[in-house]
């Protein structure tokens, strides 16, 4: 299994992949990582899905080595669904499964509300379904978002890639090895210090996030099957009552728990590897049936 770099042209720039694309009639598995992560995210996992699926695992927009987008643009979330849609409509006619973590789920989420007849089946890592608060925080939310991005601050820089790996670790929980991938990717060396790739702007506060009642409708609109992998350590969120209510909108959700935190795919991989492989093979199948 070898991964290859690949660039998929979208409207704003150049969208990074790390792929592995075969002759085979094998599926493909779209993996979308989280908010200021990369595709390194999920380079350990690839080795586990090879033998079943083909892989694409891009880098969002203003982060590891895709583009960044323009100095007007502070990425607000629908525009990730956007972004998606663009790289989807390049890839073959091979059926197409999404896997995401943190906000890759979020955003695969709202597609396959969006596109219920495109969208065959969808593993969310760490989320139910797209982030939302209460109405009544909505005048706050839109003051603080706006009061952030005058206090933009440039990212931070490092001694050494050591030390970026070792900060990391402390904020993830996850072994160096395992974080190498992810932060190698995600950083850069300019004369004697190192620095962050992804975009400064990705860290101001959102102007607007949607209302429970916007979720709902959403997670009601997701047609396909859907995997939740949720770490036994991971957000407190994911295991709330609201999180309960969640799951009965979903019309077929399948939960299963791993250990872990929030980046449980990585202290969990060969379950969550095997959990993924499982829910896959079973819809591709079930897919060729229908044909046959």
């Amino acid at each position: 299994m070898v991964l290859q770099e690949k660039q998929f042209a979208v409207r704003f720039g150049n969208l990074a992949a790390q792929v592995c694309l075969t002759d085979s009639p094998k599926p493909i598995l779209l993996m979308l990582h989280g908010w200021q992560d990369n595709s390194g995210s999920f380079e350990p996992l690839a080795p586990l899905l090879t033998e079943h699926v083909d892989l694409v695992m891009p880098d969002w927009p203003g982060h590891g080595l895709s583009d960044h987008k323009g100095a007007d643009s502070f990425y607000p979330f629908f525009d990730y669904v956007d972004d998606l849609h663009q790289l989807i409509l390049q890839l073959s006619d091979k059926p197409i499964f999404l896997v995401g973590h943190s906000l890759g789920a979020l955003v695969a989420s709202c597609w396959s509300a969006a596109f219920p007849e495109r969208a065959k089946g969808l593993v969310m890592i760490e989320a139910l379904g797209p982030m939302s608060e209460r109405d009544d925080k909505v005048v706050d939310r839109l003051r603080h978002g706006v009061e952030s991005r005058l206090k933009m601050k440039v990212p931070r820089t490092l001694p050494s890639l050591d030390a970026a790996l070792k900060l990391r670790r402390g904020i993830n929980k996850v072994s160096i090895e395992d974080l190498t991938p992810l932060v190698t990717r995600g950083i850069q060396q300019v004369g004697e210090e190192w620095r962050w790739r992804h975009d400064a702007k990705l860290k101001t506060d959102s102007i607007y996030r949607m209302s429970t009642h916007h979720a709902e409708h959403l997670i009601k609109g997701i047609q396909c099957p859907v995997l939740a992998i949720i770490g036994e350590d991971g957000y407190p969120e994911l295991r709330s009552p609201l999180a309960e209510q969640r799951k009965e909108w979903f019309k077929n959700l399948t939960v299963e728990m791993v250990e872990g935190t929030h980046h449980c795919h990585l202290q969990s991989q060969q379950k969550t590897a095997a959990l993924i492989i499982d829910f896959v093979t079973k819809l591709h199948l079930t897919m060729r049936d229908d044909v046959n």
